[in-house]
């Protein structure tokens, strides 16, 4: 009997919803059967749960994440 594999984009959609305004938590993604949540550190990572949704929680430690922004003159 073979289980069914989780909607990945519903469970990320559900995270974000959920987990999106903690603190230093950065983002989130998809990996190979897996949820990664972006973390700023290991003492967010250690707030979060393991699993989610009945997948398996991939934590990414990134730091700080800035959106980059293209100077102005190299935008031409």
């Amino acid at each position: 009997m073979s289980q069914s594999q989780p909607d990945m984009r519903a469970v990320k959609s559900a995270a974000k919803a959920e987990f999106g305004a903690t603190p230093g938590v950065q983002g989130f993604g998809i990996g190979h059967g897996t949820l990664r949540i972006y973390v700023q550190s290991a003492d967010v990572r250690n707030q979060l749960p393991s699993t989610f949704q009945g997948v398996p929680v991939d934590f990414v430690v990134s730091g700080d994440i800035a959106a980059y922004r293209t100077p102005a003159h190299q935008t031409k």
